[in-house]
């Protein structure tokens, strides 16, 4: 069964409820006015025409969880290890805040998260939490190790990713600490926990992990709550942004029959043809 605020004093679950509700008026008022631009910008075939914030917030919402989003098809085309990060990423994230959502029923609400039920919701959060762990690694091993020459890199680019996986890492110490303390049965399906834990005690003893667990869960929720408060600031913004841009894109191609990956493949193929001029005139500099 799922255990809230276990070890947590009541001045700490009074200060979590005061930063949660602070960051969600945050988030909301700052893509409340990005969405308040948005529907002001031009639309010259009029398809928004109407729609308002309301509508746009509802058009993003959709559209986030349509296919092109989920399955990162406009990545694949240029890099399947990108695509692949970003459904990482985007399975990853969604169903871990749908997983929260789902906890939150149930400590508020009706408790159902039980038996089989509970066991099989910790190891779906647990393989969600590792491939957005994954997912998030990957991406900061691309911007600053790996370094891609065509990447445009800026000092903001990392800060949603750095905390997302500080989000994720936190999370899943909070989890193994509650499980090395607590020893519940069938430990086993919540795997990334479990093992965490593991390390954990074998470090710091059984006598330390009741006061380490209070000091990651607060470590956790501040990060979880950051990151929710800097979304709408931060150039991630786009996957919202990026849902209303391709409804556009789908209506306007469908209407003129063109095939809705050809604008990707020309890119593609532009691409490669610029690479293979540079290597050219590199080769063509060397010859001389």
């Amino acid at each position: 069964m799922a255990v809230e605020f276990w070890n947590i004093p009541d001045g700490l679950i009074k200060a979590f409820y005061a930063v949660a509700g602070l960051a969600v008026i945050i988030f909301v008022l700052g893509f409340w006015g990005k969405i308040r631009i948005w529907s002001k910008g031009m639309d010259a075939d009029q398809e928004l025409k109407g729609m308002g914030p309301v509508g746009l917030i509802w058009m993003s919402i959709i559209k986030f969880f349509s296919s092109d989003c989920m399955f990162a098809k406009r990545v694949f085309p240029r890099s399947v290890i990108r695509g692949l990060m970003l459904m990482g990423i985007m399975w990853g994230f969604t169903l871990l805040f749908l997983g929260t959502a789902g906890r939150s029923l149930n400590y508020y609400v009706v408790q159902f998260l039980e038996g089989g039920i509970w066991l099989l919701f910790s190891l779906i959060l647990d393989i969600a939490g590792f491939l957005l762990l994954v997912g998030t690694g990957y991406g900061l091993y691309r911007k600053y190790i790996g370094k891609p020459e065509r990447m445009v890199k800026s000092s903001q680019d990392g800060i949603l990713l750095v905390l997302l996986f500080l989000v994720v890492i936190s999370g899943f110490f909070v989890e193994g600490i509650r499980i090395a303390a607590l020893n519940p049965p069938a430990a086993d399906w919540s795997p990334v926990g479990f093992v965490c834990g593991a390390m954990i005690k074998a470090l710091v003893g059984t006598e330390a992990l009741k006061p380490l667990y209070i000091g990651i869960w607060t470590i956790h929720f501040l990060f979880a709550f950051s990151f929710i408060a800097y979304i709408p600031f931060s150039k991630y913004e786009h996957i919202f942004a990026a849902q209303i841009s391709t409804y556009l894109f789908e209506e306007k191609w469908k209407d003129k029959e063109i095939p809705r990956d050809w604008v990707f493949q020309e890119e593609i193929a532009q691409r490669r043809q610029a690479r293979l001029n540079s290597s050219n005139q590199q080769h063509e500099s060397k010859a001389t």
